[in-house]
């Protein structure tokens, strides 16, 4: 038994022959082997290309011996070689640098495995120490619980083994307590609070008679009949501000609804408006009596401040006698009296200055009665038209109202929308870069992979070639290998055969001409009866079973025709008849040659 790590690994290469004045490009490459330069890398067919290239240029060179008394030439060779080594010097030094790097990069890839497993190392010794350090815990606190069981099943004991000491009763304690059996005795031991409870029963005329009950409802104030309890409002909107989503229905309702009696109601206070303005018009149209007894302001009316009011005197509560307090009262009524003396100066100097205004109010109010009668209905006439103006105002600033919450309730849907709006604008930016950068990174990683393709593509195609021409070589050093081996083989079998199949042959011969010379008229005979049996009888055989199918497929052929054509069927009924006599003449002569033999 062999394992697949001892069976052959390298490829078969056969031994080949190379003929004379052939110079293979194959066998320059020698020093390749497999695991050593093949399967061939890019390197390696760079570096076959340029050994390819300098052939190439040293073949096209003249011979040495050409040019040997040709300074210049020999100068241009020499210059020709030297870039040529100075070529493969730099090829060379930039397969060093690539091998330092491609070192370099392991070095580092090393390093960071490293200092990968020590990290590893330090984590796996963290989590070991921190496990043991909570099983520790564990174990300790495990102890203190057990510890603390066995504490509380002492205190049990102790309290269990406690003897039961009995005290007197405290008399002031029970006393001082309202919980006490003196305030509250238990109903078990014989005791009974409410045992005389009619005694402490009210009776009055409120609570025994009905009009008592009117009389102390008609005494309780108003909100003693009314409830105070108020629902909790639901909450619409959420901590951020937002309508709830099974609210939004009932809130589009109100909306439209508040919006559809707001419109009737407008529409009503422009028309009353417009009432209003008509009969307001028709009123500001004075008669010819109120213009002729229009009454002109007076000029001379004044608005008379009223002077500021002293300061009280402030009174000091001291223990005065009877004669302090006769001259402190005395003093108050010589004060009263002079201050009503001075107002009552003032008053006098008033009259005085506004005289002709007196007299003008007096003028006034000294009219007859039609006129006094005349200005009531003016003077009511006024007060209707200003409480109607006041209305109107009511109504103007009501309306204001009402379209200022119309707006407002617009500019903030409108304020709402528009900020909703800005969040999803700014979003959608913030989103539409972060697809422009995703598309960025995407064209550059689909432009990387594409180069490495492409580099992976353009390597494979040259180790297809490579391993092609490699295999060509192969096949082409066997075939002529075969070739060679097959022609031989084949000359000399072919000679072999030949001579056997001439004596062979020879030897018929000879049999075949004794056999004609001895032979005699029996042997004749059978010669010619297998004859006739092997080829003639099954010949005839053959003719008459073909001639039998064809007559029996023109019975239903015949069938067939006088079916589709009817009618035509009977012109062509001749010629079938004669052609069924050809046949039946055919078969006659056919069968006699049977019958006869």
């Amino acid at each position: 038994m062999y394992r697949d790590s001892e069976a052959q690994t390298d490829p078969y290469s056969p031994l080949y022959v190379v003929n004379t004045g052939e110079n293979l490009e194959t066998l320059k490459l020698t020093s390749l082997s497999y695991g050593y330069g093949l399967p061939v890398g890019l390197f390696d067919v760079e570096r076959i290309e340029r050994a390819r290239q300098r052939r190439e240029i040293e073949e096209n060179l003249p011979p040495y011996k050409d040019i040997a008394n040709n300074l210049v030439q020999i100068a241009k060779r020499r210059k020709i070689l030297e870039g040529l080594e100075n070529r493969e010097w730099y090829f060379r030094e930039r397969e060093v640098e690539a091998m330092q790097e491609v070192r370099l990069n392991v070095i580092v890839q090393l390093l960071r495995r490293r200092e990968q497993r020590k990290q590893e190392a330090i984590s796996r010794r963290l989590d070991q120490k921190w496990s043991e350090s909570c099983a520790q815990n564990e174990t300790k606190c495990r102890a203190i619980k057990y510890r603390y069981i066995g504490e509380l099943r002492k205190l049990l004991k102790l309290r269990l083994a406690a003897k039961e000491y009995k005290f007197k009763r405290d008399m002031i304690m029970d006393y001082a307590k309202p919980s006490s059996q003196v305030f509250a005795p238990l109903t078990r031991l014989g005791v009974f609070p409410d045992r005389s409870s009619e005694r402490y029963v009210v009776k009055n005329i409120y609570s025994s008679r009905y009009e008592g009950l009117l009389t102390l409802e008609a005494r309780l104030p108003r909100f003693a009949f009314q409830p105070r309890i108020r629902l909790q409002q639901p909450k619409l909107h959420t901590k951020d501000g937002f309508l709830k989503r099974k609210y939004r229905h009932q809130k589009e309702l109100a909306e439209l609804h508040d919006k559809r009696f707001l419109s009737c109601k407008i529409g009503k206070l422009i028309n009353f408006f417009v009432s209003k303005q008509l009969h307001a018009q028709y009123l500001q149209k004075p008669s010819v009596s109120e213009r002729n007894t229009a009454l002109r302001k007076p000029r001379f009316l004044q608005k008379i401040e009223k002077p500021m009011p002293r300061p009280i005197t402030s009174d000091y509560i001291t223990i005065k006698s009877e004669e302090s307090e006769r001259q402190e009262v005395a003093v108050i009524m010589l004060q009263q009296l002079i201050r009503g003396r001075a107002i009552q100066t003032q008053m006098y100097e008033g009259k005085r200055k506004r005289s002709e205004l007196i007299a003008e109010s007096r003028s006034t109010h000294a009219l007859l009665e039609d006129e006094q009668a005349q200005k009531k209905r003016e003077k009511l006439t006024i007060l209707t038209k200003q409480e109607d103006l006041g209305y109107l105002l009511h109504q103007e600033r009501l309306v204001e109202d009402i379209l200022g919450q119309f707006e407002c309730d617009s500019l903030a849907n409108m304020l709402d929308f528009l900020s909703k709006e800005l969040d999803r604008l700014i979003e959608e930016r913030r989103i539409h870069a972060l697809v422009l950068i995703a598309e960025r990174q995407r064209r550059i990683r689909e432009a990387e992979e594409c180069g490495t393709r492409q580099k992976e593509e353009r390597r494979r195609r040259e180790q297809d070639e490579i391993f092609k021409q490699l295999v060509k070589v192969h096949e082409d050093t066997v075939d002529s290998y075969l070739i060679n081996i097959a022609g031989l083989a084949v000359n000399s079998a072919a000679d072999y055969l030949a001579k056997e199949e001439i004596s062979t042959l020879a030897q018929k011969i000879e049999q075949a001409n004794l056999y004609e010379l001895n032979r005699g008229e029996l042997e004749t005979n059978e010669l010619a009866a297998e004859l006739i049996h092997n080829f003639l009888i099954p010949f005839v055989n053959k003719s008459s079973h073909e001639l039998h199918e064809e007559r029996r497929k023109r019975k239903y052929l015949n069938g067939a025709h006088r079916e589709i054509w009817g009618p035509s069927h009977d012109a062509s009924g001749n010629v079938s008849d004669s052609t069924g006599l050809q046949l039946k003449h055919h078969d006659t002569t056919t069968s006699t040659p049977n019958v006869w033999w």
